[in-house]
């Protein structure tokens, strides 16, 4: 064999044997998919194993990426519920007695029901105190009772430079809650369309967390090419969980995907007839950062194929909207093969010093369908606002914008 030969040999090995992210590079969109994967279970210091399941099925042999799980100080157990509605988490202790085990869970809807085991409850958080034997499953699941007369949905984008505007987004929607209530369609949940960073430092992720703590409904979060530059942590899966996620929220199938880097992950790609479900949901809504529209993918999209692949996925699914982010104004693409809206307006720099801020506002109505809107929400010192009063967040339609 000549030297050349060899060294080629050698190579091939080497491809074949280290594994996708045996060396960090989680500005790859694999590569978060193996971290989120990791993140999805744990084995605590005194061997309990917590496992996010999807709640969809009986299964607990493995885990499915829904959720993110850490051990905290003195051995309490976090764990991030991912998405919005539905949760399930197994336990596996010891094959005779038990263990115990404080869970402390986030992102939870209030209106899903207590556990036995709970101690305490505070506005999206449960803190249960747990002896856990062989298997334990804990199901949160939403009353019924909640989708009869149809729901409301948010979703915007971009933070970046603005977590003071990304409160008061946030603060919004406690009058959104009462508002969707009053109107028999209740609120249920948010999804936030990426870039929650500037820089992707644990710092500002934090400050985002907290930021969505003190929201009334759960958030679902997907990265932002803001979320993942940095190459060697997967600090925004640590913090939030998935970047991509599938969930069910009434008659609503909601496929959130990573375009982080501008790209799926392979894997992902692969999956994606799956995670726009099965057809059974009456409504496909799906939401990523970059938007997915000809013309559009120059402005983040690496690979304009995947982009166009997925609008012809989601076109013969007659998916009934698309979300994103990235772009900070917000605009309705109204000639794209599916209905698509980005609103990249929580609060990152427009260039403007009249900002266009807000969030959009999704219903569904069982005999009227889908229908959404823009939601101003007024920067501080904004007319009218200065001394702190509050503001009517009235919807504005027709959208504002579009192709």
């Amino acid at each position: 064999m000549t030297r050349l030969a060899t060294l080629t040999y050698a190579l091939a090995l080497i491809s074949c044997e280290i594994p996708e992210c045996a060396q960090p590079a989680y500005h790859r969109a694999e590569c978060r998919v193996a971290a989120e994967n990791e993140l999805a279970h744990l084995v605590t210091a005194n061997g309990v194993e917590v496992r996010f399941q999807d709640p969809a099925t009986e299964d607990t042999d493995a885990w499915v990426a829904t959720g993110v799980v850490h051990e905290g100080a003195g051995g309490a157990v976090q764990a991030r519920v991912a998405g919005v509605g539905d949760f399930r988490i197994s336990l596996h202790g010891p094959s005779s007695g038990t263990l115990p085990l404080r869970l402390e869970l986030d992102n939870v809807d209030p209106r899903i029901p207590a556990f036995d085991d709970q101690v305490e409850a505070f506005g999206l958080s449960r803190v249960l105190a747990l002896d856990v034997g062989r298997l334990k499953v804990l199901e949160g699941r939403l009353p019924e009772s909640l989708c009869e007369t149809g729901f409301t949905l948010t979703a915007v984008g971009d933070i970046q430079t603005n977590p003071i505007q990304g409160r008061r987004t946030i603060a919004a929607l406690h009058d959104e809650l009462d508002r969707a209530d009053g109107d028999d369609r209740p609120l249920l949940g948010m999804l936030f369309l990426g870039d929650v960073t500037e820089a992707s430092q644990v710092e500002e992720l934090t400050t985002a967390l907290d930021i969505f703590r003190s929201a009334p409904v759960p958030v679902a979060v997907v990265p932002g090419n803001h979320d993942v530059y940095d190459t060697d942590d997967a600090a925004f899966n640590r913090v939030f969980g998935p970047g991509t996620m599938a969930f069910e929220v009434c008659d609503a199938h909601v496929t959130l995907l990573d375009t982080g880097s501008g790209d799926l992950a392979p894997s992902v790609e692969g999956r994606l007839p799956e995670l726009l479900g099965d057809g059974s949901q009456e409504l496909l809504i799906a939401g990523m950062h970059h938007p997915p529209y000809a013309g559009w993918t120059g402005g983040g999209w690496t690979a304009e194929d995947q982009s166009q692949h997925l609008l012809a996925l989601l076109a013969a699914r007659d998916a009934d909207l698309v979300l994103a982010g990235h772009v900070h104004e917000r605009i309705e693409f109204e000639d794209a093969p599916v209905p698509e809206v980005v609103v990249g307006t929580a609060g990152a720099n427009q260039a403007n010093t009249d900002p266009d801020y807000g969030y959009l506002r999704i219903e569904f109505d069982p005999e009227t369908g889908l229908s959404w809107c823009f939601v101003e929400v007024p920067a501080p010192g904004s007319d009218g606002i200065r001394d702190g009063s509050k503001q009517p967040f009235s919807c504005q339609a027709p959208f504002d914008g579009g192709g």
